[in-house]
C-alpha cells in the first residue's frame, strides 16, 4: 500500500535503496535492497538467515532510504555502518544521513516482504542524472553478494563492470567500485 509521497518516490519496477532496520533490542542495520512497485504494490525480496530479515522478523518495520552515494551502497552489502551514517528517529529505524528521500514501512513477512507505508519523506530535491557507472556498480554489488552461487561468471561480470564504471563513472563511481573488488579479492 502507498501514500501520496511514497508514489513521488518509488515508480513502477525496482527501486535500489538502502534499507535501515533496528533489532529488537535497538542495534541497527543497513543493507542495499530493491524495493518493488508493481501497481499498488510494494514489496522487497528479503534473504532468510540475513541481519535485515531477522530485524524485521522480530520488529515489522524498515525504513527504505533514498541515496546516490555508491559507496554507500558497497559498504552497506558487505560491512556494517558506522554510527555517524545514522539520524535516529523516535520510534523507528534511522534514516541515512544523506538521504535525498525515505519510507518508513510496516513490513508482513510471507515470503516477499509485503510494504505497508507509515509516513514517508522527501528532504532533498535535484535534477535526476543517469549514470551508466552508478548502475555499473549497483549491479557489480548485486552480483557480489551473490558470488558463493555465480563463481567465476559472477566474477567476471564485476570486472566487465569495472570497465564501464572507469569509462563512464564519477570519482566516487570509481572508488565504489575499488572498494568493492577489495572486499571481494578482486585486485583493486
Amino acid at each position: 500500500m502507498t501514500d501520496g509521497m511514497t508514489d513521488e518516490i518509488f515508480e513502477e519496477g525496482i527501486t535500489e535503496t538502502i534499507v535501515t532496520t533496528l533489532s529488537a533490542a535497538g542495534v541497527p542495520n543497513a543493507a542495499p535492497m530493491g524495493v518493488i512497485k508493481r501497481g499498488e504494490s510494494l514489496f522487497i525480496r528479503m534473504y532468510p538467515g540475513s541481519r535485515t530479515y531477522a530485524n524485521v522478523k522480530e520488529t515489522g518495520h524498515l525504513v527504505a532510504n533514498i541515496v546516490t552515494d555508491p559507496v554507500l551502497f558497497v559498504t552497506t552489502a558487505f560491512e556494517d555502518l558506522e554510527n555517524s551514517y545514522y539520524l535516529p528517529q523516535q520510534d523507528m529505524p534511522p534514516v541515512i544521513k544523506d538521504a535525498y528521500a525515505w519510507a518508513y514501512f510496516k513490513a508482513d513477512v510471507q515470503g516477499t516482504v509485503k510494504l505497508s507505508t507509515v509516513c514517508s519523506k522527501i528532504l532533498k530535491t535535484r535534477v535526476p542524472r543517469f549514470s551508466r557507472g552508478f548502475a555499473s556498480v549497483i549491479d557489480a554489488t548485486i552480483t557480489g553478494t551473490r558470488l558463493s552461487i555465480l563463481g567465476q561468471p559472477g566474477k567476471s561480470r564485476i570486472l566487465d563492470d569495472d570497465i564501464l564504471v572507469r569509462k563512464c563513472g564519477t570519482p566516487r563511481d570509481i572508488e565504489a567500485m575499488d572498494r568493492l573488488k577489495k572486499l571481494l579479492g578482486l585486485s583493486a
